[in-house]
């Protein structure tokens, strides 16, 4: 009886000084400080103009997170968007086969006073399309798979660039 009192007074010590630690490291308007201290940065960005859909839909999805910019523009974004490539799977047995696409984006942000690259880099991003056993069906997924892709790509770069502007603070 008294092993199980020892290890009773040991989880009433251990619980709330556990949940104390966890709820420390939470915090409630992390992600609005995030976006406080670099929205100014960030509305001072000009995005080069689109070549292809992808980069419309990278464009489009960057613009709409950025918000309302300033008409003075410090930085310049230039990114490249690699086509999506396509690799199939099939299964034994099976009519339709899975699609991987694959996009890739590489980025540059650069001073426009001093001309100086301030951060750049690469990311790249997977979806999975195609169990549509019709042909039509398969291209219209593929096409969605990459549109996807495409804005998922720039919410990441979105990510990279709070990061770096977070970091420059």
């Amino acid at each position: 009886m008294s092993f199980v009192n020892s290890i009773m007074k040991t989880m009433l010590l251990f619980c709330p000084l556990a949940l104390y630690l966890f709820l420390s490291a939470c915090s409630v308007n992390a992600i609005g400080k995030v976006n406080q201290l670099t929205e100014n940065h960030l509305r001072k960005i000009s995005l080069v103009e689109a070549q292809s859909r992808s980069e419309q839909l990278f464009r489009q999805t960057l613009e709409r997170k950025i918000g309302t910019t300033d008409t003075d523009k410090l930085y310049q974004l230039s990114y490249n968007l690699t086509g999506a490539s396509r690799s199939s799977l099939s299964a034994s047995g099976s009519s339709s086969t899975l699609n991987n696409t694959k996009m890739s984006v590489n980025y540059s942000l650069e001073d426009n006073e001093t001309g100086d690259q301030l951060t750049h880099g690469s990311i790249s991003a997977t979806a999975t399309s195609g169990s549509i056993t019709s042909h039509y069906g398969k291209d219209v997924s593929a096409q969605f798979a990459s549109e996807r892709l495409a804005r998922l790509l720039a919410e990441r770069t979105y990510q990279k660039l709070q990061l770096y502007f977070l970091s420059a603070e």
